[in-house]
């Protein structure tokens, strides 16, 4: 009995340890902490169970079931081979948290390990499935990442949110939130993200991206509501404070409309979020599905965004470049201490200056130095 419980412990760590390493992302320049997921199915939650909580035929079955492959569960990791061009969508239970320490589950749908942006660093992270295929892409490693022509829309967005090129795109739409802990050995994502998170300074000036009527203007969350009707969608900025705008309100895009906040919220920056149809709130805030709507073709419409052109960044581009990068360092260092090396042998040795000059007593550096004659007293008068 005892060899038989041994075996199926080592069988369900064995599953769990190979679930957890397969989303490891840590390996990949860039990559945060909160940006590795460890695979939190219900399979792997009841083989991380201690033996005392579980009966002799629980065990028995976890260990049946790390014989067998799920047929339900896939994960890919970011080296994953796979045609270029084509991207695959993972079904998976997962664990959701929300800011109270709540854990709730769902079988969600997602592009997984996707490269992106956020707040200054490049790192890995699911994306919901509604986001439309050609917003993202993947190249021919495998490696996932947002397609070029987001963030064409996105700087076109932020530089007029921002009436100018300062500030960055921190978060994009569909992305999965970060990762918290429930204080109990569980963990989760905080939500799928509505919409595109805008950074700059605090109490930034910020514009109306596109003109409309006012539907709303301030509420718990800062909330400024435009509902555009030639395109028939509502523009919603969080967090703002020091709104200028009232209800009511009809605006033409970049006119100002308040200042980059952080009501409630718990950092400053700008959330804009859009939703098809007149509205006058935004969607449940980092919820578990998607519900607003993709902002990128009426955005690229309506700024009149023509692709520039540039690459993709995947994370298999990213290493790329740093290895580009630490070999011309590298070859830079060696050039440099040749350099100096040869300048060290062909260098002619240093005359020595003299800046005081010998004195009298030292011959003036010409003779040996002579005594110093007796000193005589004057002759007495009589």
């Amino acid at each position: 009995m005892k060899k038989r419980m041994t075996a199926a412990l080592a069988a369900a760590s064995l599953l769990f340890a190979v679930g957890a390493f397969a989303e490891d992302n840590a390996a990949l320049p860039g990559t945060r902490d909160d940006a590795a997921a460890v695979v939190n199915t219900p399979a792997a939650i009841e083989a991380a169970q201690p033996a005392e909580a579980a009966a002799e035929p629980e065990i028995e079955a976890s260990a049946a079931a790390a014989a067998e492959p799920a047929e339900t569960t896939e994960v890919k990791t970011a080296g994953a081979k796979q045609p270029a061009g084509e991207l695959e969508i993972t079904e998976e239970y997962r664990w959701f948290i929300s800011q109270y320490k709540h854990i709730r589950g769902r079988t969600v749908r997602y592009y997984d390990n996707v490269y992106a942006y956020n707040h200054g660093d490049y790192y890995l992270t699911p994306f919901d499935s509604k986001v439309p295929e050609e917003y993202l892409t993947v190249d021919e490693s495998g490696t996932y990442a947002v397609a070029p022509i987001v963030l064409d829309i996105t700087d076109a967005m932020r530089v007029a949110l921002y009436g100018g090129d300062v500030g960055e795109v921190s978060m994009f739409y569909g992305q999965y939130c970060e990762r918290r802990g429930d204080g109990h050995g569980r963990t989760g994502f905080t939500g799928v993200h509505e919409g595109i998170d805008f950074t700059n300074e605090p109490e930034a000036a910020l514009f109306a991206i596109m003109g409309g009527e006012v539907t709303r203007a301030g509420d718990s969350n800062g909330t400024v509501a435009v509902y555009n009707a030639d395109f028939d969608v509502t523009v919603l900025y969080l967090h703002c404070e020091e709104i200028e705008v009232r209800r009511g309100d009809v605006i033409e895009a970049g006119d100002y409309i308040a200042q980059e906040g952080k009501k409630g919220s718990d950092g400053t920056y700008t959330h804009v979020e859009m939703r098809v149809g007149r509205h006058t709130t935004s969607n449940p805030y980092r919820n578990t599905i998607l519900e607003s709507d993709c902002p990128y073709p009426v955005m690229q419409m309506a700024l009149n965004v023509v692709e520039s052109g540039r690459q993709p960044v995947t994370a298999a581009a990213v290493m790329e470049a740093q290895r580009m990068r630490e070999q011309a360092e590298a070859e830079a260092r060696a050039a440099a201490e040749a350099e100096a090396a040869k300048q060290a042998e062909s260098a002619e040795p240093e005359i020595e200056l003299v800046d005081v000059l010998p004195s009298a007593a030292d011959g003036y550096g010409f003779a040996e130095p002579t005594a110093a004659p007796e000193a005589t007293l004057p002759p007495a008068a009589k």
